[in-house]
């Protein structure tokens, strides 16, 4: 490529107010009173973007059951872009792609978008509304996958201009099934099997809680980790006439929930954040029976393992407790989950809100953004330098959050998003 077809693929346009609410195909994404500066190429992709993520929100698929996006990915990979290094079933059903620099030597930057679905029937009316019984991209995925071939195709017809590899990644299941370690078993960070070792990695995630035209990036943990737990308080059943002879598991695990609640307001250190959820309770018989068991499950959300370990520690003498109080026997089972998702690399945070404030405004780029929803990026992050970052996508008006029915987000993040990652690359590779 020359320099001069170059040049005009990384031509500046802004985008005025006036602009960015032509481009609101829906007229609900909220009203921006900033301009946005991206590469003429990049928006050139915006169509493209829009029909391809809302082609995937119409097929979805559940983790490790993402044939057809894998098939609609490579398609796209192949036909459109002509990569012809391309690899898939890493990590099960997972897919990599090399776009390799032609200009020199340099690191390999892995971009990552996860590809899977959640078990949800969607309720939203909306033309491409899901046609697979109860599934829907109800957290961005979609949105994400379809971003990264927007910024895959404009670095493609980029390559002789960087200096270093982008390997893309399409992950699998991150929806609490770890497609991440099953793709770093699979060997993507590594040399050999899918491409170059991977120096530096990056992901994004569509964020429903903020604006169009906001990208949030800070140092240190940005998501918890999330544990999981299942109680069984044992008891002694009897009649519902004879409490006397009988130890109520009902009641034993009522005291038992109330108690769990002060591991967080009374155990934990108040400037540590961390969060103790029972989410469901069975148990019980009948009206006149007094319940031998009652069944317990819930979620441990922490950013640090000292948090992390008092919580387990604490419910586990809680659990104890009740037992010395009203007789029987308590069992738990703690599940450790993915870790906590940390920007520990302040140069890799600084490279992205380098980028994101050229597209959006230094006002509107690096905003801290932490939340008790947890990521399997954090395997990638504990393996090598590199940064997770959030991209406002809200809707105008009742905020549609992710994990629900009804949730949809702002299309024009895509274009946000797809410009940020090639603002990256072009940072560091040419």
């Amino acid at each position: 490529m020359s320099s001069l077809a170059a040049n005009a693929l990384l031509e500046w346009v802004t985008l005025s107010p006036a602009d960015l609410r032509a481009l609101d195909e829906k007229g609900s994404g909220h009203t921006s009173t900033d301009p946005i500066h991206v590469h003429r190429a990049v928006l050139g992709q915006f169509d493209t973007m829009v029909a391809e993520r809302r082609h995937f929100h119409k097929f979805p698929e559940v983790s490790f059951k993402e044939f057809e996006t894998a098939k609609k990915i490579v398609s796209i990979l192949k036909d459109d872009l002509g990569l012809t290094e391309i690899w898939t079933e890493v990590g099960v059903t997972g897919v990599v792609a090399m776009i390799r620099g032609e200009a020199g030597d340099g690191p390999c930057i892995m971009l990552r978008a996860d590809m899977d679905a959640l078990p949800i029937q969607e309720t939203a009316e909306i033309s491409y509304k899901s046609q697979n019984p109860n599934v829907m991209h109800a957290c961005g995925h979609d949105g994400h996958m379809s971003a990264l071939l927007g910024a895959a195709r404009v670095l493609n017809d980029l390559k002789t201009k960087l200096k270093g590899s982008i390997k893309l990644c399409f992950q699998p299941a991150e929806e609490g099934k770890n497609g991440a370690g099953a793709m770093i078993k699979d060997g993507i960070l590594e040399d050999g099997p899918c491409g170059p070792r991977v120096d530096y990695c990056y992901g994004i995630h569509l964020w429903s809680f903020e604006p169009f035209g906001v990208v949030n990036c800070s140092h240190g943990p940005v998501m918890a980790a999330s544990d999981r737990f299942e109680i069984e308080v044992g008891g002694k059943g009897g009649h519902g006439a004879a409490p006397h002879a009988s130890v109520d598991a009902i009641v034993k695990q009522a005291t038992l929930i109330n108690s769990l609640q002060t591991v967080i307001s009374r155990s934990k250190d108040p400037l540590k954040s961390g969060v103790l959820t029972c989410g469901t309770i069975s148990g019980g018989y009948a009206y006149n029976i007094i319940a031998d068991k009652v069944k317990i499950s819930g979620t441990c959300r922490s950013f640090t393992t000292d948090t992390q370990e008092k919580i387990k520690t604490r419910m586990e003498d809680i659990c104890c407790g009740v037992d010395a109080m009203y007789g029987g026997k308590t069992t738990m089972e703690y599940h450790y989950g993915y870790p906590p998702t940390i920007n520990a690399h302040p140069e890799c945070v600084d490279n992205v809100n380098r980028a994101a404030s050229k597209i959006v405004g230094t006002h509107r780029a690096g905003l801290p953004q932490k939340t008790m929803g947890a990521e399997d990026f954090s395997y990638f992050l504990q393996e090598r330098p590199g940064c997770f970052f959030f991209v406002g996508g809200a809707r105008e008006g009742i905020i549609r959050p992710h994990h629900k029915s009804v949730f949809d987000f702002d299309e024009r993040a895509m274009l946000v998003s797809a410009a940020t990652f090639v603002q990256l690359i072009v940072d560091q590779l040419m």
